[in-house]
């Protein structure tokens, strides 16, 4: 047997479980003597790319170096593929996965490519999860998790926008961008206080998207022109802080979007 096919022996009881390479290793070589060194967990999975492989045998999802799970041949997943080039430290994107449907990008314009909506939409439903893990399990309050809030916050505008995410965190002072306007988006956890932005990257986006976190739903409070919020504003520090309250009141979408509905975090 190939080692493809000796894995998937071994693990045709094991579905949807995380799996240690090094015990699987073990485990290869004391049934079949297979030489550790010759099984590559990363060439099989649905979420990695790596040079020299076909591409054409999938049974894993990559979580991290120690752990793979396993889903087994035709699995209708979901997801973007990644691949580290050889002396680069970050991963780039090269594909996706849409319901078991595979499209791999070409190498030399990869790098340029957007995330398609169906991967944004998969991120937003990933990151909701975690986000009710952290609320309802560890019981974290929304304001210890601004990170998380603030990249689902991102999800909905470039959704709703039907923009594309930067692909780069905080690049050149904007989030998403849509029909050509760069978009700065803010989220909050607040029920007051103020938004701020950075007068050194006001010039380097459009509009301001203002999403709020409560009652355990995403609302849009504001979707506008940055000069209107820099009217509404005060400056302190360098800065301009608009108030929340203030923002809530105006009520304001440009565009079609006065009527602009989310999706429910909740569901």
């Amino acid at each position: 047997m190939t080692i493809y096919e000796q894995i998937k022996l071994i693990l045709s009881t094991s579905l949807n479980e995380i799996i240690s390479p090094y015990e699987l290793k073990s485990t290869l070589k004391e049934l079949y003597g297979t030489n550790p060194q010759s099984v590559l967990l990363s060439d099989y999975c649905y979420n990695r790319f790596n040079n020299g492989t076909n591409f054409d045998k999938h049974l894993f999802e990559y979580i991290n170096r120690s752990s793979y799970k396993y889903l087994g041949e035709n699995y209708l997943y979901t997801g973007l593929i990644f691949q580290k080039p050889k002396g680069q430290k970050r991963e780039v994107i090269v594909g996706e996965w849409v319901n078991g449907i595979k499209n791999l990008k070409d190498q030399a314009t990869s790098r340029s490519e957007t995330i398609s909506k169906e991967q944004i939409e998969n991120l937003y439903n990933q990151y909701n999860q975690i986000l009710r893990y952290e609320m309802n399990i560890l019981n974290c309050k929304p304001t210890e998790l601004r990170h998380l809030i603030g990249r689902i916050g991102e999800f909905i505008c470039a959704i709703k926008t039907n923009g594309s995410l930067s692909r780069q965190t905080n690049q050149h002072g904007f989030d998403v961008i849509s029909n050509g306007r760069r978009i700065s988006v803010k989220t909050t956890a607040q029920n007051n206080g103020f938004i701020t932005i950075n007068k050194n990257t006001f010039e380097d986006f459009d509009d301001l998207y203002v999403i709020q976190y409560e009652k355990e739903d995403f609302h849009v409070i504001f979707y506008g022109s940055k000069e209107l919020v820099e009217k509404l504003s005060r400056t302190y520090e360098g800065k301009y802080e608009v108030d929340i309250m203030r923002l809530k009141k105006l009520n304001f979408f440009e565009g079609n979007t006065k009527d602009i509905k989310i999706l429910s975090s909740t569901k």
